[in-house]
Protein backbone atom coordinates (compact mmCIF):
# COMPACT_ATOMS: atom_id res chain seq x y z
CA UNK A 1 0.00 0.00 0.00
CA UNK A 2 1.14 3.54 -0.69
CA UNK A 3 1.72 5.75 2.31
CA UNK A 4 1.93 9.53 2.06
CA UNK A 5 5.69 9.43 2.40
CA UNK A 6 5.85 7.19 -0.65
CA UNK A 7 3.48 9.39 -2.63
CA UNK A 8 5.22 12.68 -1.90
CA UNK A 9 8.37 12.92 -3.97
CA UNK A 10 11.36 15.08 -3.21
CA UNK A 11 12.54 17.53 -5.81
CA UNK A 12 15.83 16.82 -7.62
CA UNK A 13 14.81 13.35 -8.82
CA UNK A 14 16.86 12.18 -11.76
CA UNK A 15 14.32 11.49 -14.52
CA UNK A 16 14.21 8.38 -16.64
CA UNK A 17 13.66 9.59 -20.20
CA UNK A 18 11.00 7.75 -22.15
CA UNK A 19 10.60 7.32 -25.88
CA UNK A 20 8.37 9.62 -27.89
CA UNK A 21 4.68 9.08 -27.30
CA UNK A 22 3.12 7.67 -30.46
CA UNK A 23 0.97 4.67 -29.60
CA UNK A 24 -2.77 5.30 -29.12
CA UNK A 25 -2.25 9.00 -29.79
CA UNK A 26 -5.32 11.10 -30.57
CA UNK A 27 -4.37 13.93 -32.97
CA UNK A 28 -5.54 17.44 -32.15
CA UNK A 29 -7.53 17.74 -35.36
CA UNK A 30 -9.96 15.14 -33.97
CA UNK A 31 -11.25 17.76 -31.53
CA UNK A 32 -13.12 20.98 -32.42
CA UNK A 33 -12.03 22.46 -29.08
CA UNK A 34 -8.46 22.70 -30.41
CA UNK A 35 -9.27 24.11 -33.84
CA UNK A 36 -7.64 27.46 -34.63
CA UNK A 37 -5.78 27.77 -31.33
CA UNK A 38 -2.58 26.60 -29.66
CA UNK A 39 -3.95 26.05 -26.16
CA UNK A 40 -2.58 22.97 -24.39
CA UNK A 41 -5.55 21.28 -22.76
CA UNK A 42 -4.65 19.30 -19.64
CA UNK A 43 -7.93 19.16 -17.72
CA UNK A 44 -9.83 16.10 -18.94
CA UNK A 45 -10.27 15.16 -15.28
CA UNK A 46 -12.51 18.24 -15.11
CA UNK A 47 -14.17 18.03 -18.50
CA UNK A 48 -12.88 16.22 -21.55
CA UNK A 49 -13.40 17.68 -25.04
CA UNK A 50 -15.64 15.60 -27.35
CA UNK A 51 -14.25 14.50 -30.69
CA UNK A 52 -15.69 15.29 -34.12
CA UNK A 53 -17.00 11.72 -34.22
CA UNK A 54 -18.86 12.11 -30.94
CA UNK A 55 -20.28 15.47 -31.96
CA UNK A 56 -21.35 14.07 -35.33
CA UNK A 57 -23.26 11.30 -33.56
CA UNK A 58 -25.02 13.90 -31.44
CA UNK A 59 -25.88 16.06 -34.44
CA UNK A 60 -27.30 13.07 -36.28
CA UNK A 61 -29.50 12.37 -33.28
CA UNK A 62 -30.54 16.02 -33.20
CA UNK A 63 -31.47 15.91 -36.88
CA UNK A 64 -33.63 12.85 -36.28
CA UNK A 65 -35.24 13.72 -32.95
CA UNK A 66 -35.91 17.38 -33.75
CA UNK A 67 -37.35 16.53 -37.15
CA UNK A 68 -38.64 13.49 -39.03
CA UNK A 69 -39.16 11.28 -35.98
CA UNK A 70 -42.27 13.31 -35.16
CA UNK A 71 -43.88 11.82 -38.26
CA UNK A 72 -43.62 8.32 -36.78
CA UNK A 73 -46.20 8.64 -34.01
CA UNK A 74 -45.36 6.22 -31.21
CA UNK A 75 -42.23 5.40 -33.17
CA UNK A 76 -40.68 8.49 -31.59
CA UNK A 77 -40.58 6.71 -28.25
CA UNK A 78 -39.31 3.52 -29.83
CA UNK A 79 -36.44 5.47 -31.39
CA UNK A 80 -35.64 7.12 -28.05
CA UNK A 81 -35.57 3.73 -26.36
CA UNK A 82 -33.23 2.41 -29.04
CA UNK A 83 -30.83 5.34 -28.60
CA UNK A 84 -30.85 4.93 -24.83
CA UNK A 85 -30.24 1.19 -25.20
CA UNK A 86 -27.17 1.89 -27.35
CA UNK A 87 -25.82 4.19 -24.64
CA UNK A 88 -26.43 1.60 -21.92
CA UNK A 89 -24.79 -1.09 -24.03
CA UNK A 90 -21.71 1.06 -24.70
CA UNK A 91 -21.39 2.15 -21.07
CA UNK A 92 -21.79 -1.43 -19.85
CA UNK A 93 -19.17 -2.80 -22.26
CA UNK A 94 -16.75 -0.11 -21.14
CA UNK A 95 -16.90 -1.31 -17.52
CA UNK A 96 -17.27 -5.05 -18.10
CA UNK A 97 -20.95 -5.15 -17.18
CA UNK A 98 -24.30 -6.22 -18.61
CA UNK A 99 -26.56 -3.51 -20.07
CA UNK A 100 -29.45 -4.23 -17.69
CA UNK A 101 -27.13 -3.60 -14.74
CA UNK A 102 -26.60 0.01 -15.85
CA UNK A 103 -28.96 2.98 -15.48
CA UNK A 104 -28.43 6.21 -17.37
CA UNK A 105 -27.95 9.28 -15.18
CA UNK A 106 -26.95 12.93 -15.48
CA UNK A 107 -23.41 12.53 -14.09
CA UNK A 108 -21.43 10.93 -11.27
CA UNK A 109 -22.94 13.07 -8.52
CA UNK A 110 -26.45 12.14 -9.68
CA UNK A 111 -25.49 8.47 -9.45
CA UNK A 112 -23.97 8.93 -6.01
CA UNK A 113 -27.20 10.50 -4.77
CA UNK A 114 -29.17 7.57 -6.17
CA UNK A 115 -26.95 5.25 -4.16
CA UNK A 116 -27.17 7.22 -0.92
CA UNK A 117 -30.95 7.48 -1.01
CA UNK A 118 -31.42 3.83 -1.99
CA UNK A 119 -30.90 2.99 1.69
CA UNK A 120 -33.53 3.36 4.43
CA UNK A 121 -31.50 5.33 6.95
CA UNK A 122 -32.14 5.42 10.68
CA UNK A 123 -30.63 7.74 13.30
CA UNK A 124 -27.24 6.42 14.37
CA UNK A 125 -26.54 4.55 11.14
CA UNK A 126 -23.01 5.20 9.89
CA UNK A 127 -21.13 5.80 6.65
CA UNK A 128 -17.38 5.37 6.18
CA UNK A 129 -15.69 7.55 3.57
CA UNK A 130 -12.34 9.35 3.14
CA UNK A 131 -11.04 12.84 3.83
CA UNK A 132 -10.03 13.39 0.19
CA UNK A 133 -13.41 12.69 -1.40
CA UNK A 134 -14.90 15.07 -3.93
CA UNK A 135 -17.77 17.27 -2.68
CA UNK A 136 -20.02 15.24 -4.98
CA UNK A 137 -19.46 12.38 -2.55
CA UNK A 138 -19.34 14.31 0.75
CA UNK A 139 -22.13 16.87 0.33
CA UNK A 140 -24.83 14.16 0.04
CA UNK A 141 -23.42 12.52 3.18
CA UNK A 142 -23.66 15.84 5.02
CA UNK A 143 -27.31 16.04 3.90
CA UNK A 144 -27.94 12.55 5.30
CA UNK A 145 -26.40 13.64 8.59
CA UNK A 146 -28.77 16.59 8.86
CA UNK A 147 -31.89 14.81 7.62
CA UNK A 148 -31.61 11.34 9.14
CA UNK A 149 -29.01 11.65 11.91
CA UNK A 150 -26.50 9.51 10.02
CA UNK A 151 -22.96 9.45 11.43
CA UNK A 152 -19.88 9.84 9.23
CA UNK A 153 -16.41 8.42 9.77
CA UNK A 154 -13.66 9.70 7.45
CA UNK A 155 -10.44 7.78 6.81
CA UNK A 156 -7.33 9.78 5.94
CA UNK A 157 -4.86 8.67 3.25
CA UNK A 158 -3.31 6.27 2.72
CA UNK A 159 -6.65 4.50 2.33
CA UNK A 160 -6.09 0.80 3.05
CA UNK A 161 -8.49 -2.09 3.67
CA UNK A 162 -7.12 -2.28 7.20
CA UNK A 163 -7.97 1.36 7.94
CA UNK A 164 -11.41 0.98 6.43
CA UNK A 165 -12.02 -2.15 8.53
CA UNK A 166 -10.93 -0.32 11.69
CA UNK A 167 -13.46 2.44 10.97
CA UNK A 168 -16.43 0.05 10.75
CA UNK A 169 -18.90 -0.29 13.60
CA UNK A 170 -21.99 -2.46 14.07
CA UNK A 171 -24.02 0.53 12.79
CA UNK A 172 -22.01 1.03 9.57
CA UNK A 173 -24.29 0.50 6.59
CA UNK A 174 -22.27 1.97 3.75
CA UNK A 175 -18.67 2.52 2.60
CA UNK A 176 -18.57 5.35 0.05
CA UNK A 177 -15.34 6.27 -1.67
CA UNK A 178 -13.65 6.97 -4.99
CA UNK A 179 -11.96 4.42 -7.22
CA UNK A 180 -9.34 7.04 -8.19
CA UNK A 181 -8.55 9.82 -5.73
CA UNK A 182 -9.36 13.09 -7.51
CA UNK A 183 -6.66 14.98 -5.59
CA UNK A 184 -3.66 12.79 -6.48
CA UNK A 185 -4.68 10.15 -9.03
CA UNK A 186 -3.99 7.30 -6.64
CA UNK A 187 -5.98 4.14 -7.40
CA UNK A 188 -7.59 2.85 -4.23
CA UNK A 189 -7.60 -0.90 -3.38
CA UNK A 190 -11.26 -1.16 -4.32
CA UNK A 191 -11.58 -4.93 -4.73
CA UNK A 192 -10.10 -5.60 -1.30
CA UNK A 193 -12.32 -2.96 0.32
CA UNK A 194 -15.45 -4.34 -1.35
CA UNK A 195 -14.54 -7.86 -0.22
CA UNK A 196 -14.23 -6.86 3.43
CA UNK A 197 -17.44 -4.84 3.18
CA UNK A 198 -19.36 -7.85 1.86
CA UNK A 199 -17.94 -9.99 4.68
CA UNK A 200 -19.18 -7.43 7.22
CA UNK A 201 -22.59 -7.00 5.62
CA UNK A 202 -21.85 -3.40 4.58
CA UNK A 203 -22.82 -1.91 1.22
CA UNK A 204 -20.35 -0.12 -1.07
CA UNK A 205 -20.94 2.95 -3.23
CA UNK A 206 -18.12 4.03 -5.55
CA UNK A 207 -17.40 7.37 -7.19
CA UNK A 208 -15.92 6.52 -10.59
CA UNK A 209 -15.61 10.07 -11.93
CA UNK A 210 -11.81 9.83 -12.29
CA UNK A 211 -11.56 6.14 -13.14
CA UNK A 212 -13.71 5.28 -16.16
CA UNK A 213 -11.83 6.26 -19.30
CA UNK A 214 -8.66 6.87 -17.27
CA UNK A 215 -7.80 3.36 -16.01
CA UNK A 216 -9.10 -0.13 -16.84
CA UNK A 217 -12.39 -0.68 -14.99
CA UNK A 218 -14.23 -3.96 -14.54
CA UNK A 219 -17.01 -3.11 -12.11
CA UNK A 220 -18.32 -6.64 -11.50
CA UNK A 221 -14.77 -7.80 -10.71
CA UNK A 222 -14.44 -5.13 -8.00
CA UNK A 223 -17.47 -6.46 -6.15
CA UNK A 224 -18.89 -2.94 -5.71
CA UNK A 225 -22.60 -2.84 -4.92
CA UNK A 226 -23.17 0.52 -6.63
CA UNK A 227 -20.80 2.42 -8.91
CA UNK A 228 -21.42 5.85 -10.46
CA UNK A 229 -19.51 7.40 -13.36
CA UNK A 230 -19.84 10.11 -15.97
CA UNK A 231 -19.37 10.50 -19.70
CA UNK A 232 -17.91 13.99 -19.79
CA UNK A 233 -14.45 13.58 -18.24
CA UNK A 234 -11.93 10.93 -19.36
CA UNK A 235 -14.49 9.29 -21.65
CA UNK A 236 -14.56 12.55 -23.69
CA UNK A 237 -18.32 12.50 -24.04
CA UNK A 238 -20.95 15.21 -23.63
CA UNK A 239 -21.82 16.98 -20.39
CA UNK A 240 -25.07 15.89 -18.79
CA UNK A 241 -25.03 12.10 -19.04
CA UNK A 242 -23.45 9.30 -17.06
CA UNK A 243 -24.24 5.83 -15.74
CA UNK A 244 -24.97 4.05 -12.49
CA UNK A 245 -24.09 0.37 -12.14
CA UNK A 246 -26.06 -1.70 -9.62
CA UNK A 247 -24.92 -5.18 -8.63
CA UNK A 248 -27.44 -7.76 -9.89
CA UNK A 249 -29.78 -8.87 -7.15
CA UNK A 250 -28.92 -5.98 -4.83
CA UNK A 251 -31.97 -5.29 -2.63
CA UNK A 252 -31.75 -1.50 -2.91
CA UNK A 253 -34.75 0.77 -3.37
CA UNK A 254 -34.79 3.28 -6.19
CA UNK A 255 -35.41 6.84 -4.93
CA UNK A 256 -35.93 7.96 -8.54
CA UNK A 257 -38.99 6.30 -10.08
CA UNK A 258 -41.38 6.93 -12.92
CA UNK A 259 -42.90 5.19 -15.89
CA UNK A 260 -39.46 4.12 -17.15
CA UNK A 261 -38.97 2.23 -13.88
CA UNK A 262 -42.03 0.01 -14.37
CA UNK A 263 -41.41 -3.62 -15.29
CA UNK A 264 -42.48 -4.64 -18.78
CA UNK A 265 -43.80 -7.86 -17.26
CA UNK A 266 -46.55 -6.04 -15.31
CA UNK A 267 -48.57 -3.28 -16.98
CA UNK A 268 -49.05 0.01 -15.17
CA UNK A 269 -52.06 0.08 -12.83
CA UNK A 270 -53.48 3.28 -11.34
CA UNK A 271 -53.87 1.57 -7.98
CA UNK A 272 -50.22 0.53 -7.87
CA UNK A 273 -50.67 -3.13 -8.71
CA UNK A 274 -47.46 -3.50 -10.73
CA UNK A 275 -43.77 -4.19 -10.21
CA UNK A 276 -40.73 -2.06 -10.83
CA UNK A 277 -37.94 -3.42 -12.97
CA UNK A 278 -35.71 -5.83 -11.01
CA UNK A 279 -32.51 -4.51 -12.62
CA UNK A 280 -30.63 -1.20 -12.54
CA UNK A 281 -33.15 0.45 -14.83
CA UNK A 282 -35.53 0.81 -11.91
CA UNK A 283 -33.30 3.83 -11.13
CA UNK A 284 -34.33 5.49 -14.41
CA UNK A 285 -37.56 7.47 -14.01
CA UNK A 286 -38.29 8.96 -17.41
CA UNK A 287 -36.86 10.14 -20.73
CA UNK A 288 -33.17 10.69 -21.37
CA UNK A 289 -31.91 13.07 -24.04
CA UNK A 290 -31.28 10.92 -27.15
CA UNK A 291 -28.70 13.46 -28.28
CA UNK A 292 -26.65 13.00 -25.10
CA UNK A 293 -27.18 9.24 -25.27
CA UNK A 294 -25.81 9.15 -28.82
CA UNK A 295 -22.74 11.14 -27.81
CA UNK A 296 -22.14 8.99 -24.73
CA UNK A 297 -22.34 5.79 -26.79
CA UNK A 298 -19.90 7.08 -29.42
CA UNK A 299 -17.39 8.30 -26.82
CA UNK A 300 -17.56 5.10 -24.74
CA UNK A 301 -17.03 2.94 -27.82
CA UNK A 302 -13.98 5.02 -28.76
CA UNK A 303 -12.42 4.41 -25.33
CA UNK A 304 -12.95 0.67 -25.70
CA UNK A 305 -11.23 0.68 -29.08
CA UNK A 306 -7.98 1.90 -27.47
CA UNK A 307 -8.20 -0.77 -24.78
CA UNK A 308 -5.36 -1.46 -22.38
CA UNK A 309 -2.87 0.16 -24.74
CA UNK A 310 -4.70 3.45 -24.36
CA UNK A 311 -4.69 3.26 -20.57
CA UNK A 312 -1.00 2.39 -20.56
CA UNK A 313 -0.28 5.41 -22.75
CA UNK A 314 -2.19 7.69 -20.40
CA UNK A 315 -0.03 6.48 -17.51
CA UNK A 316 3.08 6.85 -19.65
CA UNK A 317 2.26 10.50 -20.27
CA UNK A 318 1.75 11.08 -16.55
CA UNK A 319 5.10 9.42 -15.80
CA UNK A 320 6.82 11.58 -18.39
CA UNK A 321 5.39 14.76 -16.90
CA UNK A 322 6.47 13.74 -13.40
CA UNK A 323 9.96 13.00 -14.71
CA UNK A 324 10.13 16.47 -16.23
CA UNK A 325 8.85 18.51 -13.30
CA UNK A 326 10.75 16.48 -10.70
CA UNK A 327 13.94 18.01 -12.15
CA UNK A 328 12.72 21.48 -11.18
CA UNK A 329 13.43 23.25 -7.90
CA UNK A 330 10.51 24.13 -5.59
CA UNK A 331 8.34 21.29 -6.93
CA UNK A 332 6.80 18.65 -4.66
CA UNK A 333 4.93 15.91 -6.50
CA UNK A 334 1.84 14.67 -4.67
CA UNK A 335 0.88 11.83 -7.02
CA UNK A 336 2.14 8.25 -6.75
CA UNK A 337 5.12 7.16 -8.84
CA UNK A 338 5.08 5.31 -11.09
CA UNK A 339 1.82 6.81 -12.28
CA UNK A 340 -1.34 4.88 -11.47
CA UNK A 341 -3.58 7.07 -13.64
CA UNK A 342 -3.41 10.16 -15.83
CA UNK A 343 -3.64 12.62 -12.94
CA UNK A 344 -0.51 14.45 -11.82
CA UNK A 345 -0.72 16.76 -8.80
CA UNK A 346 2.05 18.92 -7.41
CA UNK A 347 2.85 21.96 -5.30
CA UNK A 348 5.13 24.86 -6.18
CA UNK A 349 6.94 26.36 -3.22
CA UNK A 350 6.05 30.03 -2.89
CA UNK A 351 3.20 29.95 -5.43
CA UNK A 352 -0.42 29.40 -4.44
CA UNK A 353 -2.04 26.71 -6.61
CA UNK A 354 -4.91 28.93 -7.77
CA UNK A 355 -2.50 31.67 -8.82
CA UNK A 356 -0.28 29.13 -10.61
CA UNK A 357 -3.27 27.87 -12.61
CA UNK A 358 -4.23 31.43 -13.56
CA UNK A 359 -0.69 32.25 -14.69
CA UNK A 360 -0.45 29.04 -16.71
CA UNK A 361 -3.74 29.86 -18.43
CA UNK A 362 -2.24 33.19 -19.50
CA UNK A 363 0.36 31.07 -21.31
CA UNK A 364 -2.39 28.89 -22.86
CA UNK A 365 -2.01 25.88 -20.57
CA UNK A 366 -5.37 24.68 -19.22
CA UNK A 367 -4.94 22.89 -15.87
CA UNK A 368 -6.85 23.14 -12.60
CA UNK A 369 -6.18 23.52 -8.90
CA UNK A 370 -7.45 21.40 -6.03
CA UNK A 371 -8.85 23.54 -3.20
CA UNK A 372 -7.88 23.33 0.46
CA UNK A 373 -7.07 21.20 2.34
CA UNK A 374 -5.12 19.80 -0.64
CA UNK A 375 -4.08 22.94 -2.54
CA UNK A 376 -2.39 21.27 -5.50
CA UNK A 377 -1.97 22.07 -9.16
CA UNK A 378 -3.56 19.14 -10.99
CA UNK A 379 -2.77 18.08 -14.56
CA UNK A 380 -4.77 15.52 -16.53
CA UNK A 381 -2.66 13.88 -19.23
CA UNK A 382 -4.82 12.33 -21.96
CA UNK A 383 -4.12 10.63 -25.28
CA UNK A 384 -4.28 13.87 -27.28
CA UNK A 385 -1.45 15.39 -25.22
CA UNK A 386 1.98 15.16 -26.83
CA UNK A 387 5.45 14.88 -25.38
CA UNK A 388 6.18 18.39 -26.69
CA UNK A 389 3.18 19.79 -24.83
CA UNK A 390 4.27 18.19 -21.58
CA UNK A 391 7.80 19.51 -22.01
CA UNK A 392 6.42 22.98 -22.70
CA UNK A 393 4.31 22.80 -19.56
CA UNK A 394 7.37 21.86 -17.51
CA UNK A 395 9.21 24.90 -18.88
CA UNK A 396 6.24 27.12 -18.01
CA UNK A 397 6.05 25.73 -14.48
CA UNK A 398 9.75 26.38 -14.03
CA UNK A 399 9.17 30.08 -14.76
CA UNK A 400 6.42 30.53 -12.17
Amino acid sequence: MLHEDAIIQDKQVTPVRRPNIQLAHLPRDMFPAFAGNDFVYLNSGGSGPPSHETISAMRAADDLFFGPVYQEGIGLFVRQAEENARARDAAARLVGAEPDDVALTQNTTHGMNLGYYAIDWKPGDAIVSTTTEHPGCLVPIHALQKRFGVEMKLVAPPVTPEKIAAALTPRTRLISLSHVDWTTGEVLPLTEICTLARERGVLTLVDGAQSVGNIPVDIPATGADMYAFTGHKWVLGPEGIGAFHVRPGLPAHSPNVGYASVSEATPFDVNGDYDLRPDARRFEASTVSPTLAAGFAAAADAVREHGEEGFAEIRRRADLLMDLISELPRITIRSPRPAQSGLVSFEIEGVVAKKAVERLLEQRFVVRFIPDPNPYVRVSAHLFNTEEELEALAWAVAEL
